[in-house]
């Protein structure tokens, strides 16, 4: 809608019917800067919506937005209600990039640990002091990670495939916008509900599952 007023203003001056519920000069300036506000939240909230995007991309962004918006810390902060298992997906970012994981995060993350062989164990304890520098960025062995031995689990690849759940519920809500028209605004909850499930499910069914399923209650 702002967008929309924002293209449009040079042309709404010319009708006389609604020029005086134009902005002034004070309003419009303020609109133009929350247009810029809702551009970055609108440019983000699509970057969620693909399906490349990972945790650590989410991350990323919603540090940044903390950054510039801190009210919205109790909802973006990684220790914020809405996320169920806060250890599990910190664990799941720094193995994306490829930082050093807390005690309880490589707990959380246990299940995609790669069990490495001896020889490679043997191997990896072999390091000179210059293959250990560049590997922990110039920390010494005992300073890195809280004293441990600075060496990091491997772990499958599954796990910087784990989706964020923030990419599901975006889409989920650019969908239900498509279903809620505005000729659907009396629609009662239920049936709204059952729309927008088989339309987030589209690929389960199809026009078979829908004859067969009216075959039934008809019966």
């Amino acid at each position: 809608m702002v967008q929309r007023y924002i293209r449009i203003r040079s042309d709404i001056k010319k009708v006389e019917a609604v020029e005086e519920l134009i902005p002034t000069g004070a309003k419009h300036r303020k609109l133009l800067v929350l247009f810029d506000h809702l551009k970055k939240f609108d440019s983000v909230c699509k970057r969620l919506q693909r399906d490349e995007t990972d945790m650590a991309e989410v991350r990323l962004m919603f540090d940044a937005l903390l950054t510039e918006y801190p009210v919205m810390a109790e909802h973006l902060r990684p220790t914020a209600k809405v996320v169920h298992t806060p250890t599990f997906e910190s664990g799941v970012v720094k193995v994306i990039t490829g930082a050093i994981l807390s005690p309880a995060e490589e707990l959380a993350l246990k299940r995609f640990e790669v069990v490495q062989a001896a020889g490679k164990k043997r191997k990896k304890d072999e390091e000179d002091y210059a293959s250990v520098l560049l590997r922990t960025g110039g920390k010494p062995r005992n300073q890195v990670s809280g004293g441990r031995s600075g060496r990091s689990a491997a772990y499958k690849p599954l796990a910087k495939l784990v989706p964020p759940t923030s990419n599901t519920v975006e889409r989920l809500f650019s969908q239900c916008k498509l279903v809620l028209t505005p000729q659907r605004r009396g629609m009662h909850a239920a049936r709204f509900e059952q729309l927008a499930f088989l339309r987030v499910n589209r690929g389960m069914w199809n026009v078979s599952t829908v004859a067969s399923v009216d075959t039934e209650q008809n019966e």
